[in-house]
């Protein structure tokens, strides 16, 4: 069930559709229950894209997470018509067979200026007294008004630096909004991209012998795709590894950056791979008399092989992801975590390798 409407009559007739509701429901003998909504997620399209198309993106959140989506539109065609607003209610039957309302989607088709500064239309049309998420659909950016406008509304925001077209630029931005210089907390779709990598390295040295292997790492080496995205992945991955093992940044090279832990270098080098659907393919982390190997034998799959003397050889496989666009899930978004300050000291340390 959806309109299409002006901007202006853009609640009134949300609330018409809510009447509807209740009256075809009555009608038919049964009860609409309309759930409590939990959050206003503000959703930006820099491309034209269909109703349909981000209905079935949304969809999935609000049965989840009962909410307001109100997604921004970069469309001019469609901006310039007498109703470029379309809303709808979307619903889901229960078990007992009546229907509730899970959520509501107001989809408005924006141009120019007025897309610029959608951010005060969306703070119009959100829902009081609950949080406001943005769910940017691409990096942290310099220059863009409705970036920071966003930043002002929201108390999440949802980022992908994997999209970033100039790494130092961008991680400068992202640096600056993680900091805590604005009051939104940041959740990064490659921080989450990258967990199946993290999480390989971490259960590799769960043995308290290949623990001792970490005080001597020499070097890194990465396999990565050759774009911004490749190098934005590298950054984040070799700075959580820094950020955990103390190490600091010496100098750029040629081949990527030498870091200092305690008396000794730790050399990163950065390759390009032969995978060009993935941004990150290997990692191989080298200490004097031992090696750690992690590479994708599938695209569902990250594998460590460990050679050490001083821990027997070990092999470790960790189920990675499909390589979409992650799911919005809005108790990871809202609160982000127990380990957001990792993530805060991660960025802070790609920002430093970015800009060297």
């Amino acid at each position: 069930m959806n309109l299409t409407t002006s901007i202006a009559d853009t609640l009134p007739t949300l609330a018409r559709l809510h009447e509807q509701a209740a009256r075809q429901a009555a009608s038919e003998g049964a009860e609409l229950n309309a759930q409590m909504l939990l959050a206003t997620i503000v959703a930006r399209y820099p491309g034209p894209t269909d109703w349909a198309e981000i209905k079935a993106e949304t969809e999935p959140v609000v049965t989840a997470y009962p909410g307001r989506v109100i997604a921004l539109v970069n469309d001019p065609a469609t901006a310039q018509t007498p109703q470029p607003v379309r809303v709808g209610l979307l619903s889901a039957q229960q078990a007992n067979g009546a229907a509730a309302i899970r959520g509501e989607l107001l989809t408005a088709a924006l141009q120019g200026r007025s897309f610029e500064e959608g951010a005060a239309i969306a703070a119009s049309w959100s829902a009081s007294g609950i949080p406001t998420v943005v769910w940017w659909n691409g990096p942290a950016v310099t220059g863009d008004h409705l970036f920071e406008d966003m930043l002002d509304i929201a108390d999440r925001i949802l980022v992908d630096s994997s999209a970033v077209t100039d790494p130092a630029a961008d991680f400068t931005v992202l640096a600056e909004v993680v900091s805590g210089s604005h009051h939104a907390r940041v959740t990064d779709a490659l921080w989450l991209r990258l967990l199946a990598w993290r999480q390989a390295f971490a259960q590799a040295f769960d043995q308290p012998a290949a623990r001792i292997d970490l005080e001597h790492v020499r070097s890194v080496e990465l396999a990565v795709q050759p774009s911004p995205g490749g190098h934005a992945a590298a950054l984040v991955l070799v700075s959580w590894m820094a950020s955990r093992l103390g190490w600091r940044l010496d100098r750029r090279t040629a081949q990527g950056w030498r870091l200092t832990s305690g008396d000794h270098a730790v050399d990163i080098i950065c390759e390009p791979s032969s995978t060009p659907d993935a941004l990150i393919e290997m990692v191989r982390l080298s200490a004097p008399t031992s090696r750690y190997l992690a590479y994708m034998p599938s695209p569902e799959d990250i594998v460590v092989d460990c050679q050490s003397d001083l821990a027997p050889i070990s092999h470790v496989a960790v189920r990675r992801p499909p390589p979409t666009r992650p799911r919005l899930r809005l108790d990871d978004l809202l609160t982000g975590g127990a380990h957001y300050a990792i993530y805060q000291q991660s960025v802070s340390l790609a920002h430093t390798l970015a800009t060297a």
